[in-house]
Order: C-alpha cells, then sequence, then structure tokens
C-alpha cells in the first residue's frame, strides 16, 4: 500500500464523511505516523463514540486495515467545541 500523507488523509476524510468546512490539525509522530485533529460542523449533534466510528469506516473503506499502519489517534470536534479547547489555553 502506498504511504498514507497529511493531504491524503484530508481529502480520504473529506470526501468520504462529506465534512463541511473542514479543518485538519495533523502531526507526524516519531513512528511515522499521523495523528492530530479534525475539525467540522459535520459533527454536531454525534456523540464521539459515533465520530470516531465514522473516522475509522470511512479510513478501512479506503485503505483496508493497513490504515492502522500509518495513522495514529484521531479525535473529532465541532467549530465550536474546537474553539472553546484553544480559549483555555
Amino acid at each position: 500500500m502506498a504511504k498514507i500523507t497529511e493531504n491524503k488523509l484530508k481529502g480520504v476524510l473529506t470526501k468520504r464523511l462529506k465534512l463541511k468546512s473542514p479543518s485538519f490539525c495533523f502531526e507526524k509522530l516519531p513512528d511515522g505516523k499521523i495523528s492530530g485533529s479534525v475539525i467540522s460542523d459535520t459533527f454536531q449533534k454525534m456523540r464521539d463514540s459515533d465520530r470516531q466510528r465514522k473516522i475509522w469506516d470511512a479510513l478501512e473503506e479506503e485503505y483496508a486495515e493497513e490504515c492502522t499502519d500509518h495513522v495514529g489517534t484521531l479525535l473529532a470536534y465541532t467549530q465550536s467545541e474546537w474553539n472553546v479547547d484553544l480559549a483555555k489555553k
């Protein structure tokens, strides 16, 4: 399988989850995996577990089970949740 880049990851998640005005905050970990946050109001009124399931279902549909070799933790936020977290810092 080809290496998953941050740009490919953004494209797959935006397309497969039909994200509205998404933002991404990714970082490359020392083990080579990409981790970070996906921010979109598409996640409104969804429980955290449902958000996670949607993200991983989309990645597995695109990359099969090999996605876990390239992607670490991805957290999902709405824009207002993200802004509240930033205000606390």
